[in-house]
């Protein structure tokens, strides 16, 4: 069911980049908006501090949500942000994920279930994060609250929620299998389903309610505030008149659109949620569609670059990158 929704969602939205392609790419315009930026070091500079600082508080809310502050260096959680980056802009199903998860294992020991865990609460928080800005960034920018508006930000919330409803059960339901093997008769198995569910309900209510909890939200959502940098960089560099602020919410809702992810990096996409966020906005569909293809495109560049470069620093293997994505692999990294 998870699968059969988020494929429906994505070739909706690859049909619609398909479409738009059609209608507004001009190779040469183009070109010459990619030589503007280019020829911009203090806005590529600028992109790229706030893209990569994104990452670092992320990295610090995960490392408070696990609890290992004191312990942990900073870069063994940014390290397989990046990795996890890399891998969702190499592969057409959002596997990386899987990758943080295993590199979090290998650096700390703890059980893969509990690292998965923060990671799943960490994907929580930031689509958390990312309708808080859609909501309250629609309002302080004066969209109107039209019908035909209404509907779609209504179903799209819909459609996002019932998605994390499924992959949420889907979790439980194959952690209870992996359970139910190893015990005999039917409440063996539901013990085994609500001792899983509780504990980690039990830590997820402790760590939120506390200060901790007020902190890494807050730094999880100023993360994705930062990561506005990049639309507003290229917004900045062809000169079009798009505020911050704007900016900063028309990548959130792109970035929430990527739930959606059935290509490499979310090609498609991202172009279409984008494209239609910024003609919210009063952006004429050509120049959306530009800004949305060159803040992809540095997206791209960004993802290889670092994520190759912490697979190098980091000492990562194919083979045991391979062994991360691998079903198979959790399971014996859980047993050792």
């Amino acid at each position: 069911m998870r699968r059969i929704v988020t494929t429906a969602g994505g070739l909706v939205m690859a049909a619609l980049f398909v479409w738009s392609s059609l209608r507004w790419f001009q190779g040469r315009e183009l070109g010459a908006a990619a030589m503007q930026l280019l020829r911009s070091p203090g806005i590529l500079l600028f992109m790229t501090a706030g893209y990569g600082f994104s990452f670092v508080l992320k990295a610090i809310a995960w490392r408070l949500y696990v609890g290992r502050e004191r312990e942990d260096r900073l870069r063994d959680y940014v390290y397989p942000l990046f990795i996890s980056l890399l891998v969702n802009h190499l592969l057409p199903i959002k596997l990386g994920d899987l990758a943080r998860t295993g590199m979090l294992v290998r650096i700390t020991r703890m059980r893969w279930d509990d690292a998965l865990h923060s990671v799943a609460i960490m994907r929580l928080l930031d689509m958390a994060s990312l309708l808080l800005i859609g909501s309250v960034g629609a309002v302080l920018l004066g969209l109107e609250a039209s019908p035909k508006w209404s509907a779609i930000t209504v179903g799209s919330l819909m459609i996002i929620l019932l998605v994390l409803f499924i992959i949420c059960m889907s979790l439980i339901r194959n952690k209870w299998r992996q359970r139910s093997a190893s015990n005999v008769g039917a409440a063996g198995k539901v013990q085994a389903l609500l001792g899983f569910v509780k504990r980690h309900l039990e830590r997820l209510w402790l760590i939120i309610r506390s200060r901790r909890g007020a902190v890494l939200t807050l730094l999880t959502l100023i993360s994705w505030m930062m990561e506005g940098a990049v639309v507003y960089g290229v917004i900045l560099a062809l000169d079009l008149r798009i505020g911050p602020l704007q900016a900063v919410w028309a990548n959130g809702m792109t970035i929430a659109g990527q739930i959606f992810h059935v290509t490499p990096g979310g090609i498609g996409t991202y172009e279409t949620t984008l494209t239609a966020s910024l003609g919210v906005l009063g952006m004429a569909g050509a120049q959306a569609y530009t800004v949305a293809l060159l803040s992809h495109g540095y997206k791209f560049v960004f993802a290889y670059l670092v994520g190759i470069g912490s697979l190098l620093l980091a000492a990562v293997s194919w083979s045991e990158l391979r062994k991360w994505l691998n079903p198979r692999g959790k399971k014996e990294s859980n047993e050792s």
